[in-house]
């Protein structure tokens, strides 16, 4: 058999798993202790008791105690998917974490046995102990492809690490068996424990790195979203309404298509507020929201300007096609009540400026145009639809 051209010595990569682990334990404390995220702390837990089953594999041959250094060990090491499963569960919201830890039993408990049975036969511990890590890991990665979000690029690479970890501890466990059947080969396969123990450690610490890289990810998506939706109503707040609006214009005047602009105001909101309290005007601007949300198609954008002011840009759309939409809206808010804290029904009524995007020089200038539509069907009566020209 051809000599390996690198041969790792397993006393120092047990010694760099310890502290590789110790390290990242810390950081993701450090990081529980600035965000407050009980994944950061669940991972860390794992990170310790993985540090800490290494430590006693290291001290064997120093201290003997089987009981500690292989039996301890092996299930101090085994506990770290569970850990993990449970971090997994915690970050993305998946009822009772714990859950993790009963899915782990039997594998423990089946380790436990077999680590006190064979308590001096260390390669049948390691042949067990592998294909129950193995186990774990590839019944995490069927998790990760079943239960969690495979379009974020971290979950992709906990499912692939996994996956990778799954075969590499089942070659760990032939790789042993082969030595415990056959003690002459041993020395000649003893280096890939070596390997495979170098190349699982690699592929835990990229599962450790890749939560702080999904909670970040996530955090920098809820202040974007934060930042471009209002509050109240979930939908686009003024600033980038404007920002995509301004696209969707130059979509417009490159291509010549429809373009349509409706502004839309609640009737008498202001009495509302007064006579009923702002909780019911909040309720009203909610309700009036959804409705223009499910009167939507997927390409038209709403954005709340201001109060009870709301605009929709209708892409693609004509004159005769966003007439009707915007009746279609106006008559269904004539439907909407919305229950009062003083148990009064409250009814709605909106006024409606449309305006088209051909002869208009800019997207502020059609916006003008829709307001003065706006202002045209306030001073008519209100509750009414107006177009642009008969604003002129």
């Amino acid at each position: 058999m051809a000599e390996p051209f690198f041969i790792p010595d397993l006393r120092t990569i047990l010694v760099m798993t310890i502290f590789v682990f110790a390290i990242q334990g810390f950081f993701l404390w450090q990081l529980y202790r600035i965000k407050r995220r009980p994944a950061f702390a669940l991972l860390a837990c794992g990170c310790a008791v993985f540090s800490a089953g290494f430590v006693g594999y290291f001290l064997r041959p120093y201290l003997g105690l089987n009981w500690l250094t292989v039996v301890v060990a092996n299930l101090l090491i085994l506990a770290y998917p569970v850990f993990l499963l449970a971090t997994l569960m915690q970050c993305h919201g998946i009822a009772r974490p714990i859950r993790a830890l009963w899915w782990g039993l039997p594998g423990i408990i089946v380790l436990l046995v077999v680590a006190v049975l064979y308590l001096r036969d260390n390669l049948l511990v390691v042949v067990v102990a592998s294909a129950i890590n193995g186990a774990f890991y590839l019944f995490i990665a069927a998790f990760v492809a079943r239960r969690l979000p495979l379009n974020e690029p971290s979950m992709r690479m906990t499912l692939v690490s996994n996956l990778l970890l799954a075969v590499v501890l089942f070659g760990r466990a032939g790789v042993a068996w082969v030595m415990y059947e056959n003690p002459q080969a041993a020395p000649a396969v003893a280096v890939w424990l070596s390997y495979t123990l170098m190349i699982a450690l690699f592929c835990l610490s990229a599962q450790i790195y890749g939560l702080p890289l999904q909670e970040f990810t996530r955090s920098e998506r809820t202040l974007e979203h934060l930042a471009s939706v209002d509050p109240l109503t979930e939908v686009l707040n003024r600033r980038s309404f404007f920002a995509k609006a301004q696209g969707l214009w130059q979509s417009h005047q490159s291509d010549g298509r429809p373009f349509s602009v409706l502004m839309l105001d609640l009737d008498r909101f202001k009495a509302i507020n007064d006579r009923h309290g702002h909780p019911t005007g909040d309720r009203v601007i909610v309700a009036f929201a959804r409705l223009l949300r499910d009167a939507m198609r997927h390409d038209d954008l709403l954005g709340r300007m201001g109060g009870e002011e709301f605009a929709i840009i209708l892409p693609g759309v004509a004159t005769a096609q966003a007439l009707e939409v915007a009746e279609r809206i106006r008559a269904a808010s004539e439907a909407v009540e919305v229950l009062s804290d003083d148990g009064f029904r409250v009814r709605l009524t909106v006024s409606i400026g449309l305006a088209l995007g051909d002869g208009a020089t800019s997207l502020d200038d059609l916006m003008k145009r829709a307001d003065a539509a706006l202002y045209q069907a306030k001073d008519q009566g209100r509750n009414r639809v107006v177009m642009v020209e008969q604003a002129a």
